[in-house]
């Protein structure tokens, strides 16, 4: 049996594809917010007997929240922030600026010296 996600859109799917394409593996960096509570490893769902609902007793106070920004590329973590608290607009874009656009120009600054080396030799 194959089974297809019905919110699947195949032409905006093939236009990403087309899209992403265009550019390397070198060039793509991967960026995912996560955020760890009191609250983060509670279940979902649970066992029962028939006809009566599954009971839990969680912590209802989040507590202390945190956030991980971290960017991922080729060679593997490239940077990342540990937020106290939630990530707003104004930390993320500090995030982007201070620690993967930093990392993007300290890296293409790089490989234009060693280009530039190789070729001297």
């Amino acid at each position: 049996m194959n089974i297809t996600i019905e919110e699947r859109n195949e032409w905006l799917r093939s236009e990403f594809i087309a899209n992403i394409g265009k550019y390397s593996a070198e060039q793509l960096i991967f960026i995912d917010e996560s955020t760890k509570d009191e609250r983060s490893l509670s279940r979902g769902y649970g066992y029962a007997f028939k006809n009566a609902r599954a009971q839990k007793k969680v912590v209802f106070v989040r507590g202390k929240r945190y956030t991980i920004l971290p960017a991922l590329a080729l060679e593997g973590i490239i940077g990342f922030e540990i937020i106290d608290g939630s990530c707003d607009k104004e930390k993320f874009k500090d995030f982007i600026f201070s620690k993967v656009v930093r990392h993007t120009l300290v890296r293409h600054v790089f490989n234009r010296f060693r280009q530039s080396f190789r070729s001297q030799i």
